[in-house]
């Protein structure tokens, strides 16, 4: 047996698998122990990562800590200001006052500006003019309504016709008759001239066309009296400023104090005021401390008043 070459090489192929046993025993121990490197090695940046983004947390904590007091610090500071700056205006004022320096009139208007003046802007702010499209929409419905009649005439000359060729037309021509017969049955079924139609579409065209006509006149005196009046307003407006006569409370309540010393805030400021006064002179506000007054339940003059309180926030600030 022991000269045997088949005994031999199995014991040799036998020894091999012994050996790639253990090998691969070896191999799988070393991989559990890789395996186990790298588990501690994830670990441990799982750790480290934790300890720097809590690191990273705490000190964001500890910014928006400060930042939180330096808020409320920065809101007191604010609120001393504000206060200051409404003892500033009303020892200014007294000191104005006690000086026998003239006030600015921002009261009496006439006959500079009217009352019907007044209704006059009044009533562009409220208007709401028939467009140009709905105009053309009534033209198109009165072309629509022209076309109908002139198609049922149409319709009665062939009926007229078909009716004549009835009469002389020989027994025997069917198919003509047949044609001819349809056409007047057409006609009866079309029913009666559609003029109706056309009457009521042209009066309302024609209603269109008129109230267009007038608003866009009364439009243009109303904005006629609004340019009029803001002119008056504004130059009252700078010729106290130039004259440093004492403005009304509520406008340095609305507008400061001071007018702007930057060229460029010049022109806002001036809008604002002249905006202002305007609205007040709408909206018959005559409070001697408040702006505005209350804001007004008619859309148009509360849109207005709206408009007003955020210019004039804008140009205050």
């Amino acid at each position: 047996m022991r000269n045997d070459p088949i005994h031999n090489l199995t014991e040799t192929t036998d020894d091999h698998h012994r050996r790639l046993d253990s090998l691969e025993t070896a191999l799988s121990t070393r991989s559990d122990t890789a395996d186990k490197i790298r588990k501690r090695l994830h670990d441990l940046e799982d750790k480290v990562g934790r300890h720097s983004v809590q690191s990273v947390l705490d000190k964001v904590t500890k910014v928006e800590t400060n930042l939180g007091k330096a808020d409320k610090r920065l809101d007191r500071q604010s609120a001393k200001i504000e206060h200051l700056r409404l003892e500033v205006t009303a020892l200014d004022r007294k000191v104005r006052l006690s000086g026998g320096l003239p006030r600015a009139d921002f009261h009496t208007w006439q006959p500079d500006i009217t009352p019907e003046m007044v209704q006059l802007i009044r009533a562009r702010l409220a208007a709401a003019p028939v467009s140009e499209a709905k105009v053309q929409q009534l033209l198109t419905k009165l072309e629509q309504a022209q076309d109908a009649v002139t198609r049922w005439d149409r319709s009665r000359e062939a009926a007229i016709l078909a009716v004549k060729a009835l009469s002389e037309l020989p027994p025997a021509a069917e198919r003509a008759w047949r044609k001819e017969k349809q056409t007047w049955f057409a006609f009866r079924a079309g029913g009666p001239r559609p003029v109706e139609e056309e009457v009521r579409a042209r009066r309302q065209y024609d209603e269109a066309v008129h109230a267009r006509r007038a608003e866009t006149m009364a439009l243009d005196q109303s904005t006629k009296a609004d340019e009029a009046a803001c002119a008056t307003i504004r130059e009252r407006i700078e010729d106290a400023v130039a004259r440093d006569l004492v403005l009304p409370q509520w406008f340095d309540i609305a507008l400061g104090l001071f007018a702007p010393g930057k060229p460029e805030r010049i022109k806002p400021w001036l809008d604002a005021a002249t905006r202002l006064v305007r609205y007040r002179l709408l909206a018959d506000v005559r409070d001697p401390l408040d702006p505005y007054g209350d804001r007004p339940h008619d859309e148009t003059l509360a849109a207005e008043y709206d408009r007003v309180v955020r210019r004039c926030s804008d140009v205050r600030r």
